[in-house]
């Protein structure tokens, strides 16, 4: 089984969701979440995750992570065509004119929201800068935490319009829903239809500490009181009524400290409404912020759209506390796209180029690619050389052919090129080379004295050379010696036979006398006529 962890790193908060998956589907493992402390966010995120880790039994096979942070650009293209290639072709000169600085700076991917048959292609791209995604890698390489994935936040309800379309229940016949993630510092929103998926995303900045701010300037408190009262006794619209003046003037605060994010919801609706003729007919809200009371009543009497709190399917409400349920939804959907595959895994991916994951497909296809290219050259490089070796061996064959062709012509009075034959002419008994004897006296003297060892002590008195036999005599010490010399002789490939003579002692009894009768044929040449 695969275990999946959704990492939510929110402002306020870090929230896991770990899944355990298998071929029939996913379990909800274990739910953990941590408040980070106030202070540098390098250092409140990296002791929030530690504290996180240690809580629960999170060890998972992947991690899939949304990008934290309102540094997330988000933009929609339409673009006239639908192959896979020329979106990729293409998608990078239209980023790159959106951009207030350079591309190279910057990572960007994109996921497909609509397509016309062969006719066009809706886009939604998230970029960030290069810095901000290798300073998040570096916090989580310090952790030994490689998410597989780092997504945009609002393509993380990908898989929640695909896979958990129960949760849309509530939404009636409307033609379009949005969930609406208020966070902390940041709020998300995705619009989309169940069973269909995300078809238009953004992040801005703008959430819960927008009410808390206001709640402080209202009641002249410090923020981090003001926020500990929001989120102890906070409500809005009809849940404050009944709680005493105090809540009521609270409730005026929130009221104002949710405009900010009121003025971006408003202008994403309508947005969404020009690109795709459909309405927003209702809202579902999570992230840490819709846990306020009375905050689902506030947004409808605002925006006029049906809205209501996003809860968690069955299967996960037995981990995820119904209070804490609305922090989830986001780490919970990023397990659910860890959990996807085929058609239904959203593409964004920000781990891309530099940056990809070591055990990605796409990364191995990108090393793979560049083997190919090392062996492509090598190859050329051995196809260059096969042709310079055979241009070298070409001319000096051409140099062997002219200087057989002299020496023919010379000898022969005919030029002939080809090796064997002209060996052949040589040879043969019309070839003025056929009169010179193949073996000389000279020939056998040398080989017969190459042939005696050196430390064997004779003394040739005689030597007589024909071609066809050859007779020594002589003295050496021994008859020992005169074997060792036979031997010697026997090795010469043209002495035949190596017959020694009669042997005996010198007069003066201190030496040996021999003859050696040796006869001579070499194995190309025939036998003498008898």
């Amino acid at each position: 089984m695969a275990r999946i962890l959704g990492l939510d790193l929110g402002s306020y908060s870090v929230k896991g969701v770990l899944f355990e998956a298998n071929m029939r589907g996913y379990t909800t493992k274990a739910y953990a979440e941590v408040r980070r402390a106030e202070g540098d966010r390098t250092q409140t995120l990296r002791a929030a995750v530690q504290e996180l880790l240690a809580q629960q039994p999170l060890h998972a096979d992947q991690i899939i992570v949304g990008l934290p942070g309102p540094a997330l650009l988000t933009h929609t293209f339409t673009l006239p065509f639908t192959d896979p290639k020329r979106l990729e072709a293409a998608l990078p000169f239209e980023v790159e004119s959106q951009l207030p600085f350079d591309l190279s700076e910057a990572v960007f991917d994109y996921q497909v929201t609509g397509q016309k048959a062969k006719a066009s292609s809706d886009l939604l791209v998230g970029v960030v800068r290069k810095e901000e995604l290798s300073w998040l890698l570096g916090l989580l390489t310090e952790l030994k935490l490689d998410p597989r994935v780092i997504t945009h936040p609002g393509v993380t309800y990908q898989n929640l319009f695909l896979q958990a379309p129960a949760l849309f229940e509530g939404t009636g016949e409307a033609e379009a829903v949005a969930v609406v993630d208020i966070g902390h510092e940041r709020t998300t929103v995705a619009i989309g239809r169940p069973g269909v998926g995300v078809e238009f995303a953004r992040t801005f900045a703008g959430g819960g500490k927008d009410l808390s701010r206001a709640l402080a300037a209202e009641f002249q408190t410090p923020l981090a009181e003001a926020h500990q009262w929001k989120e102890k006794y906070g409500a809005m619209a009809s849940a404050a009524t009944t709680q005493g003046p105090d809540a009521e003037r609270a409730a005026g605060a929130f009221v104002r400290g949710l405009q900010p994010v009121l003025r971006e919801l408003r202008p994403t609706f309508k947005a969404f409404t020009a690109r795709t003729r459909r309405q927003v007919g209702a809202v579902l809200l999570c992230g840490g912020t819709a846990r306020l009371k009375g905050l689902a009543e506030q947004l409808s009497r605002d925006l006029h759209v049906h809205t209501q709190v996003l809860a968690l399917p069955l299967e996960a409400a037995a981990l995820v506390p119904a209070e804490a349920q609305p922090s989830a939804v986001q780490a919970y959907s990023l397990a659910l796209r860890g959990a996807a595959s085929g058609a239904k895994a959203p593409r964004l991916n920000l781990r891309r180029g530099e940056f990809a994951f070591k055990g990605d497909y796409d990364y191995v296809k990108d090393k793979l690619g560049l083997l190919a290219s090392f062996a492509a050259t090598l190859l050329l490089l051995l196809i260059a050389s096969g042709v310079v070796r055979n241009s070298v061996l070409a001319r000096n064959e051409a140099k062997v052919d002219a200087v057989l062709c002299s020496t023919t012509q010379r000898i022969l009075g005919s030029c002939e090129k080809n090796y064997d034959r002209a060996l052949n002419l040589l040879r043969g008994v019309e070839s003025p080379a056929a009169a010179l004897p193949k073996l000389t006296a000279v020939n056998l003297l040398a080989e017969v004295t190459q042939r005696i060892p050196a430390e064997a002590p004779v003394k040739l008195e005689r030597i007589q050379i024909d071609l066809d036999r050859i007779i020594l005599q002589g003295e050496t010490d021994s008859s020992k010696e005169i074997d060792t010399l036979t031997t010697a002789l026997k090795g010469h490939r043209c002495f035949k036979e190596v017959n020694p003579g009669k042997v005996e002692k010198t007069r003066d009894g201190q030496k040996v006398s021999f003859r050696l009768d040796i006869q001579v044929q070499c194995p190309d040449q025939p036998e003498a006529e008898t």
